[in-house]
């Protein structure tokens, strides 16, 4: 408990107000923000001080966590599918924690269901110089190929760079990686469409 404790004295001052004065886990439209009782474990369960070390995970909805950062300085509320990779899989839910409090715990509206939930993705048009491209695109889609591998791959594109991917936690990654957007593609019965939307505006 010390270890939450000295985390939580690290979160924004609006959080810990909110945490003194509840008794018990918080539940809006699905979204558990946990009390003070639960915190510790939560963050023990998922092993959130091993994969997202600064990090307090402080609700939850589903196979989703929500986070603070514990550094002194406020900032955003986030969050990621439990299990991630790290810092590098969190979205912005609200700029602040206070924001996302008076907003009732709301969370960002869904994507549009023009995404099958699984296909084969793709690589097609990085840069044939590209390599450290590459190896961020390796990194979001967890996959293992060897660095050594990577220029042959370059040269191969379009190819196949994981099966049956989940679109929708695909296109999560890639609103913190929009270098990566007009690459990863996925595969239909009318060829490969982009994972994210070219029509987007945050795609101009």
């Amino acid at each position: 408990m010390e270890m939450i404790e000295r985390l939580v004295s690290g979160t924004d001052a609006a959080y810990q107000r909110w945490l003194a004065s509840v008794t018990d886990d918080v539940v809006a439209d699905g979204v558990v923000v946990c009390c003070r009782e639960s915190l510790l474990e939560r963050n023990t369960t998922y092993g959130i001080g091993e994969w997202l070390t600064g990090y307090l995970m402080i609700g939850q909805e589903g196979d989703r966590g929500f986070f603070l950062r514990c550094d002194g300085g406020g900032g955003p509320v986030f969050w990621a599918d439990l299990g991630g990779l790290g810092e590098v899989d969190l979205t912005v839910v609200a700029p602040a924690f206070e924001v996302w409090l008076r907003s009732g715990f709301a969370l960002p509206a869904e994507p549009q269901a023009d995404l099958p939930l699984t296909a084969d993705v793709y690589l097609d048009k990085v840069p044939v110089d590209a390599v450290a491209l590459l190896a961020r695109a390796r990194k979001l889609l967890g996959v293992d190929w060897r660095f050594a591998d990577l220029r042959g791959l370059l040269a191969a594109q379009p190819f196949l760079a994981a099966r049956s991917a989940h679109l929708y936690a695909l296109r999560r990654g890639l609103e913190n990686a929009p270098e990566l957007r007009p690459y990863l593609l996925y595969a239909t019965d009318q060829g490969l469409e982009a994972v994210w939307p070219t029509d987007s505006p945050e795609s101009q």
